[in-house]
């Protein structure tokens, strides 16, 4: 099945290594991994600021550049849910929405919902065992994929990973802080946020931390290396192509 990748903004500056480890990981899976090398920003971050109108023109050319039939596949369940649950909302009655942002969040999917909806794959189905991964990992859902029903989904989705046992952090609804944004305009409550799941992290005595967007792993991360914690944050892509025995982070996604 041919794809088109959309890698978030903050995948793409800082953790190449989650964008590769997920065209890594679907190639693997037997997908056609096509990466649109003009893309940009979804327009979240501008809409939660209040910049409609800008969020809205980001929005018209993401759907440009990713117009077709394909499949729109994204690691991270924050742009996912912005493209499908707000995209519409930046259009009013005086500026209908265009035919290609419709077809666009008809066709946008988060990766773990895009591997069990669309591949059809189960987990025993894609790896057998941990393998060179993590066999014990904590598991942060991150706030936005409540938007998009994956809140639970996902953290059953590796439950069923044959040999993988998977800790729920306590309080695990809670938010890390990170809120675009929000970590910058309220530093203070994003901080405590933060090290509140760290501290979470650290009590459940798991080697290493499973989260799916990039925001909340470095807000984590940050709080992390400030306590010179060395458990790290992997991105679901980067578990799986671990286990899998798959390199990836030596280089760019092909365009």
């Amino acid at each position: 099945m041919r794809i088109l990748l959309f890698i978030p903004c903050l995948a793409d500056q800082f953790a190449p290594s989650a964008a590769e480890a997920t065209a890594v990981f679907l190639e693997h899976l037997g997908c056609e991994v096509i990466y649109p090398g003009d893309q940009t920003c979804c327009g979240q971050a501008h809409r939660n600021s209040g910049a409609t109108e800008t969020a809205r023109r980001l929005i018209v050319r993401m759907a440009e550049i990713f117009e077709g039939e394909d499949p729109i596949v994204t690691p991270s369940g924050s742009c996912a849910a912005m493209v499908r649950r707000h995209a519409v909302e930046l259009f009013s009655s005086a500026e209908p929405v265009p035919d290609s942002v419709r077809s666009m969040v008809s066709r946008t999917h988060e990766l773990v919902e895009f591997i069990e909806n669309k591949l059809g794959l189960a987990p025993d189905e894609i790896v057998g065992d941990p393998g060179a991964a993590p066999p014990v990992v904590a598991w942060h859902p991150t706030c936005h994929l409540r938007e998009i029903d994956r809140f639970e989904a996902s953290g059953r989705f590796l439950d069923s990973v044959p040999g993988l046992e998977v800790r729920r952090l306590r309080q695990q609804e809670q938010c890390c802080g990170f809120g675009g944004t929000f970590a910058s305009k309220f530093g203070t409550i994003s901080g405590a946020l933060a090290e509140d799941r760290c501290s979470a992290l650290v009590d459940s005595a798991a080697p290493a931390l499973i989260c799916n967007d990039t925001g909340c792993t470095m807000n984590i991360e940050g709080r992390l290396s400030r306590r010179d914690s060395p458990i790290p944050v992997l991105h679901i892509s980067e578990w799986f192509c671990q286990a899998l025995g798959l390199s990836y982070g030596e280089g760019g996604v092909d365009q």
